[in-house]
């Protein structure tokens, strides 16, 4: 959380008083404007979109070449240089490895949203190594950006959940990539899911448990979220954050998921996701050594 904390102090803008107000040049200091901005209102189920500054962790992981770039999956900015995804992104069938990263993005469709929009060439990519293309166990990975990201209240990291909250519900959010085809949006999107115990959640998998999930779904590294009315993550992007908003740090959220894998969009059963708690000491041996 420490780390955490630093990362909290960039939603404030600072800006110089103008002159004339200061008697003793000596004693300016620059003004403080906050810059948070969080939804008062519960998210509404379905997806609404998103705020300008509400998500600054926000990332969209490119492939092949510009002006070409295919944006297929989700991320999330959890350091100047590292964005957290899923090991299923780094390199999808038939698209080459994973290359880039878009920040700070709200409306992919225009220049003129309220956006700092930045894209950065992925230098290296990290999956975890007990992950296997076959089976949907550790499903996360970490792309090294090859420059770090001056961070500002549009571009800010997220916090790694510890493990350590009862969580009920939590927000997805994306532009809707998923690999499996469908167009994504053009705006971020946000929506409340609720979480979904591992017993019920393994039988909404029990056809896949096999060749996929050997052991089936496993509470220590994994979790499941969705609702009644079918909403999952085809709102989110594959690879994106599952996150809880917190009150301490100021204006932070905490990622409890990494977006791994769902059945049909829309159907009743719920969206899995890799539990980052499980993982926070493997990514922390490589973002901060």
């Amino acid at each position: 959380i420490t780390v955490c904390a630093k990362y909290s102090d960039y939603v404030f803008r600072e800006e110089e008083p103008p002159i004339l107000l200061a008697a003793n040049v000596e004693e300016i200091k620059p003004v403080k404007f906050d810059e948070c901005v969080r939804s008062g209102e519960p998210l509404v189920v379905g997806g609404t979109d998103a705020m300008p500054k509400e998500f600054p962790h926000m990332a969209q992981i490119g492939y092949g070449e510009s002006p070409r770039i295919s944006w297929l999956c989700g991320g999330s900015l959890i350091s100047e240089r590292f964005v957290l995804s899923a090991a299923h992104c780094t390199k999808p069938s038939n698209r080459g490895p994973a290359k880039w990263a878009r920040l700070g993005d709200l409306n992919t469709a225009t220049d003129s949203d309220d956006a700092q929009t930045m894209i950065a060439r992925i230098a290296q990519r990290y999956d975890h190594p007990g992950y296997d293309a076959v089976q949907l166990y550790n499903d996360i990975a970490l792309y090294k950006l090859e420059r770090e990201i001056k961070l500002s209240p549009y571009l800010r990291p997220i916090c790694l959940d510890s493990g350590d909250k009862d969580v009920k519900s939590a927000v997805a959010t994306g532009w809707g990539h998923t690999e499996w085809g469908g167009r994504g949006s053009a705006t971020l999107k946000k929506v409340t899911l609720n979480i979904v115990d591992t017993s019920r959640c393994n039988n909404s998998y029990a056809s896949s448990i096999g060749r996929q999930l050997p052991d089936g779904i496993l509470g220590s590294s994994m979790l499941c979220a969705g609702d009644q009315q079918g909403k999952d993550t085809c709102q989110g992007d594959s690879g994106g954050p599952l996150q809880i908003a917190l009150s301490e740090p100021y204006c932070m959220y905490s990622q409890i998921g990494v977006t791994s894998f769902g059945r049909a969009c829309g159907s009743n059963i719920p969206g899995v996701y890799t539990r980052v708690s499980n993982y926070v000491s493997w990514i922390e041996t490589i973002v901060w050594p």
